[in-house]
């Protein structure tokens, strides 16, 4: 159910995006396969630490499935350093995926 709501969250930022005539670059999601999760804390942790990045629009991370999936605009963060910022909490990002999100 969580995994559902944050993929509604994902589409409802876009769409506001492409409403408000937001132009550039088209949004950009990476998913990153975590290692060291597990528990909610560990995830709320991640969640909240990527959502404090600039440039970033959504963020959830899930430990039962050892991944964190980060929404950004790559005009003001870089994958490399949505990576870093999992990494200084203690964390391993062992995959990363990334995809442009086209509205």
């Amino acid at each position: 159910m969580k995994r559902f709501f944050t993929a509604l969250g994902v589409v409802v930022v876009v769409w506001v995006m492409v409403l408000a005539g937001c132009s550039g670059p088209e949004p950009v999601r990476s998913v990153f396969t975590v290692e060291g999760m597990h528990c909610e804390s560990c995830s709320s942790a991640i969640t909240t630490s990527l959502e404090k990045t600039d440039g970033v629009i959504a963020a959830s991370a899930d430990f039962v499935e050892g991944t964190a999936e980060v929404v950004y605009d790559p005009r003001k963060v870089e994958v490399e350093t949505l990576e870093a910022e999992i990494e200084e909490l203690g964390y391993t990002v062992t995959g990363e995926k990334t995809e442009t999100l086209e509205s």
